[in-house]
């Protein structure tokens, strides 16, 4: 009787530590859900023999990447839009100054999740990559890097949805573009300042520079990769 009372209880342990395990475990799952770690990496094709119109005879490089995870209300850049003041200086010059002050306001009002800074290119072709980490209450990705020299033009991805009713996205590859954000009126890379007043629209840019028989040149590719 002793031997079994000793086995029984031996098997209550087990069994309440399995279910203790098990609810630790679900625990885990669910706060692991909540949030989400990812790596971006920009591969930028860019180069004479894949874009030679007007090709900079310098060669051509990156700014510094700048974004931000983030809900549906606000938007970094949208095809039609108008860019905003910090748009405009990252696609002019790579200056990003004013655009993280935007993204202090935005963060003041919670809309603003991770802010997401990498180094440039200094010679293209070659890769820009960073980590980062996002919440449910900030599921989009937006980041933008200036096509340098050039007189507005830049490359990047808006509001790309990193969560949804299945879950986190382990992995997304998008096309990169070249965008024309409608602030300068220059028409090559190294075309003077000529402000455009008032401001156009944010367009694909469709010149012969990124423009060939077939049609868009694409840029490069972004990768957007769950971390386990």
């Amino acid at each position: 009787m002793i031997e079994s009372n000793r086995r029984a209880s031996l098997f209550g342990f087990v069994l309440l530590s399995a279910i203790l395990v098990t609810i630790c475990g679900i625990g885990s799952v669910m706060a692991d859900s909540k949030q989400a770690s990812y790596k971006v990496v920009l591969n930028i094709d860019w180069s004479a023999s894949l874009a030679p119109f007007e090709y900079p005879e310098g060669g051509g490089h990156m700014s510094s990447l700048i974004g931000l995870t983030h809900g549906d209300r606000i938007s970094l850049f949208a095809d039609g839009a108008t860019a905003s003041s910090g748009l405009k200086l990252v696609a002019e010059n790579g200056r990003s100054g004013i655009l993280k002050a935007q993204f202090d306001e935005w963060r003041r009002k919670d809309r603003v999740g991770a802010v997401i800074e990498a180094n440039g290119i200094k010679s293209v072709p070659g890769k820009i990559s960073t980590t980062f980490k996002t919440t449910l209450e900030h599921p989009l990705l937006s980041v933008i890097t200036m096509v340098a020299p050039s007189p507005d033009w830049f490359t990047g991805v808006s509001a790309v949805r990193l969560h949804s009713d299945d879950g986190w996205a382990d992995i997304i590859e998008l096309p990169l573009w070249v965008w024309d954000a409608g602030t300068d009126s220059g028409t090559s890379f190294i075309a003077k300042n000529a402000e455009t007043q008032p401001h156009e629209s944010i367009r694909l840019l469709a010149t012969k520079h990124f423009l060939n028989g077939d049609g868009l040149i694409k840029f490069g590719s972004i990768t957007i990769e769950r971390q386990r």
